[in-house]
């Protein structure tokens, strides 16, 4: 077993670690959504007056498509023009749901009327619940990149360096998926969204690992987090 195997092999699906730095407790977690338990441990703590990121704010307002491009443009960072439906989208464009159990890590890229219609009719469980569509300007494409405490190992674009740092300093997650639409050279934030330990590539495990070796603490139901 190589050293970077034996440093990353500490990353267990669902595990929850909280690391001490900057006088706050950070939680890392596969998973930050409403009602999970890294949310409920972010939730605990505030109760309990331990300063912790991200907060519970911070998580919700992450995760809602449409909330968190308008809490990114108010903070200047570049986001995809959006819309909210139940029915309609113009194509071609990206399409996320925003019913109780859609995740924005789940989009679809839809060209034509007729599989929109399609895509539709599964992210509102006919028409029942809304959706965010991102219009799609020709030419555009489709880039995927994962944050470690800001940090971008997997593409080497000074702007995409930029524009998640910037996002990581707004929601405080310390690990995250960012979709981006870049158009001509230029980025916009499309969603926010969790990423698995096991979707890390061997890079990204190192630097997680990196900053948890010395200072995290796996998460036990009634132990005291401070570490």
């Amino acid at each position: 077993m190589t050293a970077h195997e034996k440093k990353d092999r500490f990353l267990k699906e669902d595990s929850i670690f909280t690391v001490s730095m900057d006088d706050s407790m950070h939680i890392v977690s596969e998973n930050h959504f409403y009602k999970s338990e890294a949310y409920y441990t972010v939730v605990r703590n505030e109760m309990s007056g331990i300063n912790t990121v991200p907060s519970s704010g911070q998580v919700i307002e992450a995760y809602v498509v449409p909330i968190c491009l308008e809490k990114a443009k108010l903070s200047g960072i570049e986001v995809s023009d959006w819309e909210i439906s139940y029915q309609y989208a113009s194509t071609p464009c990206v399409i996320y749901g925003l019913n109780y159990f859609s995740t924005p890590s789940e989009y679809f890229v839809v060209q034509g009327e007729e599989t929109a219609k399609d895509v539709i009719k599964h992210v509102t469980n006919k028409g029942k619940y809304p959706f965010c569509y991102q219009k799609l300007a020709e030419g555009a494409n489709i880039v995927a990149v994962t944050s470690v405490f800001g940090n971008v190992v997997e593409n080497d674009d000074p702007d995409v360096a930029r524009m998640i740092t910037e996002v990581y300093r707004l929601f405080k997650i310390p690990l995250f998926s960012a979709i981006l639409i870049e158009l001509d050279g230029k980025f916009s934030l499309s969603s926010l969204g969790p990423v698995r330990y096991s979707k890390l590539t061997r890079r990204e495990k190192h630097l997680l690992g990196e900053y948890l070796q010395s200072r995290w603490a796996p998460f036990t139901e009634g132990e005291n987090q401070n570490v």
